[in-house]
C-alpha cells in the first residue's frame, strides 16, 4: 500500500502544514524585498553608467551600460520567478511552482550569453577601429561609485539567497558580482587609457564578456539540471537515507529516490515494516519518517511512503 504521511491517518495532508505555509510566506516575502532592491538598484546604475558612456564614449562603459540593462530585466525576471514559486500548489501544478525561480535562472543565463556577444563585438570593432575617449577622469570617479553601489548589493543578495535557498536570488548576486568585477576592469581600462594605453578600453570589454560567459555557464547548467530532475548532492542523500534507517519501526527500505522543485527536494521511498502491523500504525511510521526528514533535512517539502511487509524482503 501506499501512503502519504500526513494527520489524523488521512493520506496527502502533510504534517504542520499550516506553519510550513507561514514560514514560505516569511521567506518568500524576504526574497520579494531582495528582488526588488535588485531592480532599484539597477535603475540607479544605469543612469550612472549612461551618464559616463556619454561623457567618455568607452566602448568598456558602453558595454557596463549594456550589462547592467540586461541585468535590469533579470532582476525582473527574478522577481516574477520568485512570486510565482511562492504561489500554493493548485489544480495544474499540484507538486508546487517552485521550478519557476529556476526557469526565471534559465532565462536571465540566456540574457547574460545574448549580452556578452554584443560586446564582443563591439570590443573587436574598437580594435580594430580605436576611438578617442574624453572626460576619462571623471567617467573613472563615476564608475568608482557604482563599483560600492554593485558591492554592497552582491554582498546583500548573496546573503539572501543562501538563507532561503532561492536559485533566483542566487542568479541575480551573481550578475551583481560580475558587475562589481566587470566594473572594476572597465575603471582600469579608463585610466590606463588616460595613460596612452588606448587598447585598454577594449581589452577592458573583452574581459567584462567573457567573465559574464563563464558566470552564465556556471548559473545555466544548475538550472538546467534542476528541471531535469537531477538528484540532490550525495551528501544530501547519504543525510535523507541516514535519517530513514534512523526511523523506529522501520526494518528496512528500498528504492529511495530524491529531486529538486525548486530550492526544496521531494523524497519518495519504500519501507519495509513488521507484516502484522496494522494500517494505522504503518500510517504512524510512515507519519515519523515524513516529520524526522523535514527536520532534518530541512529542504525536504514532501515524501511519499510505501510501505510493503519486511516478510517480501527476507
Amino acid at each position: 500500500m501506499a501512503l502519504v504521511a500526513g494527520v489524523g491517518g488521512k493520506p496527502g495532508k502533510s504534517l504542520g502544514r499550516g506553519s510550513e505555509s507561514r514560514k514560505q510566506r516569511a521567506s518568500g516575502g524576504e526574497k520579494l524585498k531582495a528582488a526588488s532592491v535588485s531592480i532599484g538598484v539597477n535603475v540607479l546604475l544605469i543612469a550612472l553608467k549612461f551618464g559616463v558612456a556619454v561623457l567618455t564614449n568607452s566602448i568598456g562603459v558602453i558595454a557596463e551600460l549594456i550589462h547592467s540593462a540586461f541585468d535590469l530585466v533579470a532582476s525582473v525576471f527574478a522577481y516574477l520567478g520568485i512570486r510565482k514559486a511562492a504561489e500554493p500548489a493548485d489544480r495544474t501544478h499540484l507538486y508546487g511552482h517552485e521550478r519557476f525561480e529556476n526557469l526565471s535562472s534559465l532565462i536571465q543565463t540566456g540574457l547574460l550569453v545574448l549580452t556578452s556577444l554584443f560586446i564582443i563585438y563591439e570590443a573587436w570593432e574598437r580594435l580594430v577601429n580605436p576611438v578617442q575617449l574624453g572626460m576619462t577622469g571623471l567617467g573613472a570617479g563615476v564608475l568608482g561609485v557604482a563599483i560600492v553601489i554593485d558591492y554592497f548589493v552582491a554582498k546583500y543578495l548573496h546573503k539572501t539567497s543562501e538563507e532561503h535557498a532561492s536559485s533566483a536570488l542566487e542568479a541575480d548576486a551573481y550578475h551583481f558580482s560580475t558587475d562589481l568585477l566587470t566594473s572594476v576592469m572597465v575603471f582600469i581600462g579608463l585610466i590606463l587609457f588616460s595613460f596612452g594605453f588606448h587598447s585598454a578600453d577594449a581589452v577592458a570589454a573583452l574581459i567584462v564578456a567573457a567573465v559574464m560567459l563563464f558566470i552564465s555557464f556556471k548559473i545555466g547548467k544548475r538550472a538546467i539540471f534542476v528541471l531535469l530532475d537531477i538528484s540532490p548532492s550525495g551528501e544530501v542523500m547519504g543525510r535523507i537515507a541516514a535519517s530513514v534507517s534512523k526511523t523506529p519501526g522501520i526494518l528496512g527500505y528500498h528504492s529511495l529516490r530524491a529531486r529538486h522543485s525548486g530550492n526544496k527536494y521531494l523524497v519518495d521511498v519504500s519501507i519495509h515494516l513488521d507484516p502484522h502491523v496494522s494500517v494505522e500504525e504503518a500510517h504512524r511510521v510512515a507519519q515519523r519518517l515524513e516529520k524526522r526528514l523535514k527536520k532534518e533535512v530541512p529542504l525536504v517539502k514532501e515524501v511519499v511512503v510505501h510501505v510493503e511487509p519486511s516478510s517480501e524482503h527476507d
